[in-house]
């Protein structure tokens, strides 16, 4: 992908990867660091799964991302909108989606609310949908609204969103190592769960809607490096750099208070602090990050031209009596900003 310069700068950072994976229960973990325009770090440590037979974490390990799936989403909607197949942002959720295919949505939730975890919508129990809040006044991370933007760019694309992705930007990019996969194959890592044992998460479907896409760590890596360089990869336009730039850039409603975290399409992006914020406090503002609960973190740092990339397979990040999984989350973004600080001088 990228012509390799190692840097040991990031040593500390890949101890603390393995530390944090071993304290979790995890049984594999990869580090991926770009900066200047080279990979500086790449290391791959334990087995697919705790069994001492199974397959040793390498470079085609393809990891479940959970949540980091998200930005996908997030990128397909932004396309959308810069191809003119959603007209703004602002539009009302329902002027998209089939009557009857959802349940009572107000007509007041934007495309922006589902983006920016803003909209107000929650699920009980039972699987209904209801209102909590006025759209736009509050944040809360959920997953109700990410089902219906998948329902949405199936609406306006004619495709599903795997395939939306796969003609728009994977095909592109000629990425092999990352899918949503519905039948098992050495290269995917299960996950560890609470008991120890493993769980596939793999599912029947395969269009996008579900949490079971698959990526190598280096494909997510290059995933979060064309946004880093707006569409743009050895000097070619990839992806339309507009919608790179909605996909990372504040969407957050206006009216959203002072101190919640702020959203693109999807993207936590740094923009002044926040104790609900995965990202560090001495992470620049504009960098941005998306976390996964099966262990992937993306971060990209614009003022340090950087992306890094952490791969684990535990569900459920970590957290103990010395810190919740929020505060382990910042202080790993804080880690790499520090270690990329000190590769920069040496650069």
């Amino acid at each position: 992908m990228l012509p390799s310069k190692a840097s040991d700068a990031f040593n500390d950072l890949m101890t603390h990867v393995e530390h944090i994976n071993e304290q979790n229960g995890g049984s594999a973990c990869a580090l991926y660091v770009i900066q200047n325009e080279h990979v500086a770090f790449e290391d791959y440590s334990g087995r697919h799964s705790h069994d001492t037979n199974s397959k040793v974490t390498e470079p085609t390990s393809q990891f479940n991302v959970a949540s980091v799936r998200k930005s996908y989403i997030g990128l397909a909607v932004a396309y959308a909108l810069y191809q003119g197949s959603i007209k703004s942002l602002d539009d009302p959720v329902l002027n998209y989606l089939t009557s009857g295919s959802q349940p009572t949505i107000p007509n007041r939730v934007t495309i922006r609310h589902l983006l920016t975890h803003t909209h107000g919508l929650r699920q009980d129990e039972d699987g209904r949908v209801f209102y909590a809040f006025e759209a736009g006044t509050a944040w809360e991370y959920n997953n109700v609204g990410i089902h219906i933007l998948t329902q949405i760019i199936s609406q306006v694309t004619g495709r599903s969103l795997s395939e939306f992705l796969y003609t728009t930007v994977f095909q592109p990019l000629e990425m092999k190592e990352t899918a949503w996969h519905t039948t098992p194959n050495e290269m995917l890592v299960p996950a560890i769960i609470d008991d120890g044992t493993t769980d596939s998460l793999l599912d029947d479907i395969s269009d996008g809607s579900r949490a079971n896409l698959f990526v190598s760590a280096r494909e997510l890596a290059l995933w979060a490096y064309i946004h880093l360089k707006m569409g743009r990869i050895d000097g070619k336009s990839v992806i339309p750099e507009q919608a790179i730039r909605t996909s990372i850039s504040v969407q957050s409603p206006l009216e959203l208070p002072t101190g919640l975290p702020r959203n693109g399409c999807l993207w936590l992006v740094k923009h002044g602090r926040s104790e609900q914020s995965l990202i560090g406090n001495n992470v620049p503002d504009g960098s941005y990050k998306i976390v996964g609960i099966t262990g992937p973190v993306v971060l990209v740092v614009p003022p340090l031209d950087l992306v890094v990339v952490r791969m684990a397979n535990r569900v459920g990040n970590y957290e103990d009596e010395h810190g919740s999984y929020i505060d382990y989350l910042k202080s790993f973004s804080d880690l790499a900003v520090m270690c990329a600080k000190k590769n920069w001088k040496i650069d």
